[in-house]
Parts: structure tokens; sequence; C-alpha cells
């Protein structure tokens, strides 16, 4: 049995088609990432200077003992369990 295909292509055409080919000009892979490339570094300075603001904000004093004792009264910390933790630790 004998297969038609709808399509069919010109007498000759893969013959040429090294040469017709070549005449296609090469694309600039290398501008086609700039863009890309800008975006990346632009986020990777954000994260950058977003760590060092942070950074430098919340270490910049240590906990006084005034805080540790309000910050344990107002969670609600009992004294049992301050004890458990000191032993555990």
């Amino acid at each position: 049995m004998k297969r038609n295909f709808p399509y069919s292509t010109p007498s000759g055409y893969f013959d040429n088609l090294q040469s017709r080919l070549s005449r296609i000009p090469a694309r600039r892979t290398r501008i086609n990432f700039i863009p890309y490339l800008a975006l990346a570094v632009s986020f990777s300075l954000l994260v950058l200077i977003g760590n060092y603001v942070l950074t430098k904000s919340t270490a910049s004093q240590p906990a006084s003992d005034e805080d540790i004792i309000e910050y344990l009264i107002d969670s609600g910390t009992t004294l049992a369990q301050l004890e458990d933790a000191e032993y555990n630790y």
C-alpha cells in the first residue's frame, strides 16, 4: 500500500539548502541576556543593601537585663519553665 502525503517539497530543495542557510545572519545571543543580567544584578544589590540595613539596625545594642525581664513577664513565662530551661541547657 502506497502512502499519499498531502505535502511535498519542490524538486532540488535539499540540494542547495546548506547554501541558503549559510546566508542567514547569526543571532547575537549576548545582547539577549543583558536585560536579564541587569535584573539579576539589581535584585542582588537590593538584597545586599537590605541585609546591611537590617543587620545594622538590629545588632547595634544587645538587650539589657531589664529588657529580658520585661519580655519574660509579658510572655507569661513561669519560674518553673525558666528552671527547666536552665537545667536542660
